[in-house]
């Protein structure tokens, strides 16, 4: 881990002990644009929340990110982001900060801030579990943590759905990052297993990731559910979405 890296997730470690006198020698700063946040304000400042990139849904059971789930055999009945992920756009930084730079807590503090909106629009409705994407093993390791399952922490602690692990890692899969839609769902395969797929059959799982991109990810992780678990209904939360070309 580069030591800016290494700095930055030592210091949010060290906010979390009881960090007032580090925010005095130390501000907590604006994830996107850098400029020291001010009480009340969490992870951006209150110019790039109002800024942020977010998907004009009408309706979180007929959209875009549900359209490029839509080519599975089965029904995913809601689907919803926060916010465009644009490689171009500084708010990329949430997304990076969340899964490659030790700072879990941006994800989680995103999530919940956003499941308060969703709760009230009766989003979480219904929904009985959490089902965040897995990491294999290694590779979970490696990171120290599991983004998505950090994410589920944030909507977790404002909805008070659990959180379960019946989803696992299968086989180990390199990156993604570089990869054509078509590579992309053949380097999925295979890579997710259920787990007790009784405990889940039937009920509604909300299944969370932090970016869809081509869907390709998601769409292994829904088929693995569905022919373990058939009766179970699917749902879909990720923290960002990609545009639609």
């Amino acid at each position: 881990m580069p030591l800016a890296d290494t700095f930055r997730r030592w210091l949010a470690e060290l906010k979390t002990l009881g960090g007032a006198l580090v925010d005095v020698i130390v501000p907590e700063r604006c994830s996107v644009c850098g400029s020291v946040l001010v009480d009340g304000e969490e992870v951006m400042c209150l110019h790039c929340l109002m800024s942020l990139p977010r998907p004009s849904f009408d309706d979180y059971r007929d959209n875009e990110m549900l359209d490029r789930l839509a080519s599975m055999k089965f029904r995913v009945e809601r689907g919803i982001s926060m916010f465009y992920y644009q490689h171009d756009s500084p708010y990329v930084s949430l997304i990076h900060d969340t899964k490659y730079h030790g700072l879990p807590r941006i994800g989680r503090t995103l999530a919940r801030n956003h499941s308060r909106s969703l709760l009230a629009e009766g989003f979480f409705d219904d929904i009985d579990l959490l089902i965040p994407l897995p990491l294999h093993p290694l590779r979970e390791y490696r990171r120290g943590y599991n983004q998505s399952h950090e994410i589920a922490r944030g909507l977790s602690e404002v909805t008070g759905i659990a959180i379960a692990g019946n989803l696992r890692a299968g086989r180990w899969h390199g990156t993604q990052t570089r990869l054509n839609a078509r590579e992309r769902r053949l380097n999925s395969d295979d890579r997710f297993r259920v787990d007790d797929p009784a405990s889940i059959d039937g009920l509604h799982l909300l299944v969370i990731d932090d970016v869809i991109t081509t869907g390709s990810t998601l769409h292994s992780a829904l088929e693995t559910i569905h022919k373990a678990a058939p009766s179970a209904r699917l749902s879909v939360y990720t923290l960002a979405m990609t545009k639609m070309a």
